[in-house]
């Protein structure tokens, strides 16, 4: 046996004999999120009691943002 029949190569092509097919879905490249809460902004009210002070918002890619609410 070669290296191109063992899959020793090391090259882009997966020989034949190592392949085997399967009925199920495979996902391939990054995970999806697991839930459609993942997937969405998340925001959070911050209050003073009934007053809103703020508003959080978090990205899906984790950065946040804070807007501040000022009443005259």
């Amino acid at each position: 046996m070669d290296e191109r029949e063992s899959g020793a190569s090391g090259g882009g092509v997966i020989p034949a004999a190592r392949v085997r097919l399967s009925p199920e879905s495979v996902r391939v490249g990054p995970p999806r999120p697991a839930t459609a809460a993942e997937r969405e902004p998340q925001l959070k009210v911050i209050r003073d009691g009934d007053v809103v002070r703020a508003i959080q918002i978090t990205c899906t890619c984790g950065q946040q943002m804070i807007i501040q609410c000022e009443y005259s």
